[in-house]
């Protein structure tokens, strides 16, 4: 039941401001869950996966803001990404002490959240965006595709702060990128994970919680009257995941 819990409101508050189902589930499974690294990296791919399919059927009743030639760029970036990233994290699960795993891990997303959260709150305000051309959405999104499936998490901030910095994209246009490099990356890890594990669930019985968890957060995310009407609800979730992810940095230096 916890495991339904905390995914739904991970998705919900998530989605609801824009920064990804799992950037703080992910933090959180490592802090309260017993499994094992490569388990709990499974399951937080699913269940983004879960949630940004939601969100892309609800996405797609409406005009999408992006080209399609640079929504074609974006998965495709993405994909390969996911695929790299996931090959990258089994490896590096597979030398690596677990606990040494999980500290590495954690110390990465640590760094990867705290980025777009100083970006947001005071560099936002003083750097001048770089206006490139949306041609370079296909490198960003193979590297943040990597980042998102090493981790195991979507990496929306990620991606809309590079959208900001980059382009200058405006909100619409950064979200519609996060979601396409959270979507095709977690697709691509999946198709590999599977692969690799022939077809097994892992821990069936947990994804059988997470799941649903996911897919009430994301609905529940997509009704207008239920999302917050504070404008600091990102703030707020972005702060809470930087706490998770450094106390299980702290967790696992002290084991």
């Amino acid at each position: 039941m916890i495991y339904l819990l905390i995914c739904a409101a991970s998705a919900f508050f998530g989605l609801s401001s824009g920064l990804g189902a799992t950037t703080l589930l992910r933090p959180l499974m490592d802090a309260i869950s017993p499994l094992d690294p490569a388990s709990v990296s499974a399951l937080c791919c699913m269940a983004t996966l879960c949630a940004a399919l939601v969100s892309a059927f609800f996405a797609l009743s409406e005009p999408l803001p992006l080209e399609t030639d640079e929504l074609l760029l974006l998965s495709v970036g993405a994909m390969l990404g996911g695929v790299l990233g996931d090959l990258a994290s089994a490896r590096f699960i597979a030398v690596m002490p677990a606990q040494s795993a999980v500290l590495l891990q954690s110390a990465l997303l640590f760094t990867l959240i705290a980025l777009p959260s100083v970006y947001f709150a005071t560099l936002a305000r003083t750097l001048r965006p770089l206006v490139l051309t949306r041609m370079f959405s296909f490198p960003i999104a193979l590297v943040v595709g990597l980042l998102a499936s090493f981790l195991a998490f979507g990496a929306e901030p990620i991606t809309l702060s590079a959208y900001f910095l980059l382009f200058d994209a405006e909100n619409d246009e950064s979200a519609v990128a996060a979601l396409t490099v959270a979507l095709f990356s977690m697709l691509g890890k999946l198709i590999v994970l599977l692969i690799r594990m022939r077809l097994q669930i892992p821990n069936a019985g947990v994804l059988l919680w997470l799941l649903p968890g996911a897919l009430i957060g994301a609905l529940l995310a997509m009704i207008p009257r239920f999302r917050p009407r504070s404008a600091s609800s990102g703030d707020a979730l972005l702060r809470l995941s930087l706490f998770t992810s450094m106390l299980n940095v702290a967790a696992a230096i002290v084991h």
